[in-house]
């Protein structure tokens, strides 16, 4: 009468598939995760071949069964994992889990954008979403889109491979439409610490209107020939030669600086009376200045935002 402690081959079956497994993933460089998950279940049949093996060699006799368990609850611990690495293969959080750990965080060159805009152009309306934003001038007639973004890459795979991944442009009548789309952002793991540094160029001719979302935006006009607005913004800063012929219009703002620039402040910004009463509660009601340089003949508005900076340079 003989004696089968079952799991004894089984285990010894898995430790010589593991280390065969282990060896070649590091000389042939497999993904380990990926292939252990695809061949866990052989361990299994390798403990339910071991049993009927035995029983059909040994069915003359009466062979007695013994179970030995710590060899088995290897087997089941190998097995609850690959079926671990299965589920999470199937519902590809390992595809998530591998992106996630083989990513880096860089900085990255935005695709440039360059348009020319004719004459039927007026007004350019910049809406710049959730990112800052810096505005420039030129003499010309083209409007371009430059910049950085910085963002979890898996990869060389950049985000952007053309102006049209995060820019949206369209022209209406005597309007053209600038929208800043902003960075992705994957629905399973979180891509954090992502950023967007975009400068826009326009024409110096162009009127200009500017959304920001409560962003912060940084003006630096050059010879303005036209008029622009800002509204809802965070911090606006402009940056401005002691030559221009402009007239900064801050209205409704909560804060207005800028040491070298004089301005001429009213009793209070016309706000609706629900909206004043929130301000007087906060104590910090909103300010509103005029400042002037040269002639003042150009405009630039501000309006409903956090606060305005002012820098003039010689």
């Amino acid at each position: 009468m003989r004696t089968w402690r079952v799991g004894s081959i089984s285990m010894g079956a898995s430790l010589l598939f593991l280390g065969i497994f282990l060896l070649f993933s590091q000389l042939l460089k497999w993904d380990s995760a990926y292939v252990l998950a695809g061949w866990w279940p052989v361990l299994l049949i390798v403990l339910g071949a071991e049993i009927l093996v035995y029983l059909y060699l040994s069915r003359q006799e009466k062979p007695i069964l013994q179970y030995d368990f710590l060899s088995i609850i290897f087997v089941a611990v190998i097995g609850t994992l690959g079926i671990g690495f299965t589920v999470l293969q199937a519902t590809g959080l390992m595809e998530q889990m591998q992106a996630f750990f083989d990513s880096e965080v860089k900085t990255a060159d935005l695709p440039s954008y360059n348009h020319q805009v004719g004459d039927d152009v007026k007004r350019i309306v910049v809406d710049s979403s959730y990112y800052p934003i810096t505005i420039e001038t030129v003499t010309d007639k083209e409007v371009s889109v430059f910049g950085t973004y910085r963002g979890t890459f898996s990869g060389d795979r950049p985000f952007f491979s053309k102006p049209e991944d995060y820019l949206l442009t369209t022209q209406k009548g005597d309007t053209l439409f600038i929208t800043l789309k902003g960075l992705p952002e994957s629905n399973g793991w979180r891509q954090s610490g992502q950023e967007m540094q975009a400068t826009l160029v326009v024409p110096a001719s162009k009127s200009l209107e500017i959304s920001s979302n409560y962003n912060d935006v940084t003006l630096k006009p050059r010879t303005l020939s036209s008029s622009w607005e800002v509204s809802s913004s965070g911090m606006v800063n402009l940056v401005l030669p002691s030559s221009e012929d402009l007239t900064i219009n801050a209205e409704n703002v909560g804060d207005i600086q800028g040491e070298d620039a004089e301005w001429q402040f009213l009793e209070q910004a016309n706000v609706p009376e629900s909206e004043e009463e929130g301000i007087e509660d906060e104590g910090n009601p909103n300010k509103s200045a005029t400042l002037k340089l040269g002639t003042g003949q150009h405009p630039i508005t501000i309006s409903h935002s956090d606060q305005v900076n002012v820098s003039i340079k010689n």
